[in-house]
C-alpha cells in the first residue's frame, strides 16, 4: 500500500461521494427498479475506494457519512437514499475488514449475511416506527419464509456482485483513476 497525498486522498474522497449522491439521486429518480437497483449497487461501490489506501478506513467512515449527509439534504424522500444508510453503505468497511482479520472464508460469508440480515431488520423497524411506513401494504401476500429465502438470495448476489466489482476496480481501474507517489 502507497501512502497518497492529503490533498489526493481528499480528492478521491470528494469523487467518491460525487459519484455516490449522483447515483442516489438518479435512484430515487428513476422509475424503473432494475436501474434504480443498478444505481444504489454503483453508490455503494464508492465506499470501496479509499478502503486499500493507508488509513482507509478512517477516510471510507469519511465518505460514508459525507454521502450520508448530503443525500438526506438533497433526496430525503427516497427509500434508496434509506437503503444506502441502514445496508449498502458502511457494507464496504465491513466486507473490508472481515476479510482483512479472519482466514476462514465462509465464516466471513456468513458473518457478513447475518451482518445484512440485522441492518434490513434495524432499517425495517426505522422505517415502520420512525418513518410512519406501513410496509405491510407494499409486500405482496406471501409467506414469511419466502420473503425471508429471497432476501437471502439478494443479499447473496449482491455479495457476489460486490466481490467481481472489487476486484475488477482494484485490478483495472484503480492504478488508472488513483496515481501514486
Amino acid at each position: 500500500m502507497k501512502r497518497l497525498t492529503p490533498g489526493m486522498m481528499l480528492a478521491v474522497i470528494g469523487m467518491g461521494t460525487a459519484v455516490a449522491v449522483l447515483m442516489l439521486f438518479a435512484a430515487g429518480v428513476c422509475p424503473w427498479a432494475p436501474v434504480s437497483a443498478v444505481c444504489l449497487f454503483t453508490a455503494s461501490l464508492m465506499t470501496w475506494v479509499p478502503l486499500r489506501e493507508e488509513r482507509g478506513y478512517v477516510f471510507a467512515l469519511i465518505e460514508y457519512v459525507l454521502v450520508t449527509g448530503v443525500s438526506l439534504l438533497i433526496s430525503r424522500q427516497s427509500i434508496y437514499t434509506y437503503l444506502y444508510i441502514a445496508l449498502f453503505g458502511h457494507y464496504a468497511v465491513v466486507r473490508f475488514f472481515l476479510l482483512s482479520n479472519l482466514n476462514d472464508r465462509f465464516l466471513t460469508v456468513l458473518i457478513r449475511l447475518l451482518f445484512l440480515n440485522l441492518m434490513a431488520a434495524a432499517g425495517i423497524a426505522f422505517a415502520e416506527y420512525v418513518l410512519g411506513m406501513e410496509l405491510e401494504t407494499l409486500l405482496p401476500r406471501v409467506s414469511v419464509f419466502i420473503l425471508i429465502g429471497v432476501l437471502q438470495g439478494v443479499f447473496l448476489v449482491f455479495m457476489l456482485l460486490y466481490k467481481i466489482f472489487a476486484m475488477l476496480f482494484d485490478s483495472l481501474i484503480r492504478n488508472f483513476l488513483i496515481p501514486k507517489r
